[in-house]
């Protein structure tokens, strides 16, 4: 019988459900490979108490890593932080997956530092899940992989409109903001996207601007407009999603999870992209479906982002765009993606 190599891989934590989609994937080809969560912190009222808990649930965190580290001799890091309470597991020879506040964020903290840097020098083969982060990881591994960030592809028709999008839309259609509102996302422009918009469509037949009550520039997106619904499941996200005329992805220039769900039914995507990032040094970079996109560019104020809005609820396009997720963005490409790494560096 056929053995796959690297059958057995134990993933610790799991950001934008990327361990969880590759290991079901893994499962595909006769894998198994096991995902461990980082420990979450308990929410209690009581300082003593939440101390108290925290360290036992450490503990029995530690414990269940142990009995999977003893089970599979290879790990697979998803942040390079957890090093800091997980590393008597790491080994010499692990694989380090970056995701984003790591990397970009964290490296340049004079406290995280060495850490991560030691982390990614240390690790066997380093992969990075968004070509934003080219820029901080290759001076540190110049042989870097990138592994677009994976999303599940739905079988099933959407599922309804959670009830808390219901009561704001009603039955006029509605636009979603799918992405916190935080700097990082270009949480600013976002602001002033939204003000635009709100102004622009306006009236009882335009759409509802809706968003995530989620990050610190919350509460100046409620200021213009965007009606927030708090955060939801991941399956009602979707399904919000999948419910939009439209989504309006972050404005950072880059395509994330949430802007990749939206693409993955068919949901049509405004999403400006820096051309320095989607260069088509990958397959993945070249030329997403979206709305505005590297034609575009970062340049673009408000207005000229509502203008694209307007043509497309006024003559929409037809774009392939779940096909397009299906070949670059799919568990399985990012698998395929994976192993190539594992093979290529010998791990």
């Amino acid at each position: 019988m056929f053995e796959p190599d690297y059958p057995s891989v134990l993933h610790l934590s799991d950001p934008a459900f990327t361990a969880t989609l590759l290991s079901r994937a893994a499962a595909e080809s006769g894998r198994s490979w096991r995902v461990l969560p980082l420990a979450t912190a308990p929410t209690v009222d009581s300082p003593g108490l939440r101390v108290g808990l925290k360290a036992v649930r450490g503990l029995r965190w530690e414990a269940h890593l142990l009995a999977d580290r003893l089970r599979t001799s290879r790990l697979h890091v998803h942040s390079a932080l957890a090093r800091r309470h997980a590393g008597w597991a790491f080994g010499r020879r692990f694989a380090l997956h970056l995701h984003g506040t790591d990397i970009r964020s964290r490296q340049y903290e004079e406290r995280h530092r060495r850490m991560v840097q030691r982390t990614v020098h240390d690790a066997h083969v380093v992969f990075y899940s968004t070509p934003d982060l080219r820029e901080h990881v290759a001076p540190l591994r110049e042989d870097a992989r990138l592994v677009p960030v994976p999303v599940p592809l739905p079988e099933r028709g959407p599922a309804p409109v959670p009830a808390a999008v219901r009561a704001v839309a009603g039955s006029r259609e509605y636009l979603f903001f799918p992405s916190r509102w935080e700097a990082v996302k270009g949480g600013e422009a976002q602001i002033a996207m939204a003000r635009a918009l709100g102004a622009a469509c306006s009236g009882p037949s335009a759409p509802v601007l809706i968003g995530l009550d989620w990050g610190p520039l919350a509460s100046e997106a409620s200021a213009t407009g965007v009606h927030l619904v708090p955060k939801m499941s991941h399956a009602d996200f979707l399904a919000t999603v999948a419910g939009a005329r439209m989504c309006v992805g972050q404005l950072s220039g880059v395509l994330s999870a949430s802007e990749l769900d939206a693409l993955a039914v068919d949901v049509p995507l405004l999403a400006p992209l820096n051309p320095e990032w989607y260069d088509g040094s990958h397959p993945s970079l070249s030329v997403p479906p979206v709305l505005g996109g590297v034609d575009l560019g970062m340049s673009s104020g408000p207005d000229g982002l509502v203008d694209l809005v307007r043509e497309e609820l006024t003559a929409p396009a037809q774009r392939a765009t779940r096909g397009w997720v299906e070949e670059h963005h799919s568990p399985q490409a990012a698998l395929a993606e994976v192993l190539a790494g594992y093979r290529d560096s010998g791990w």
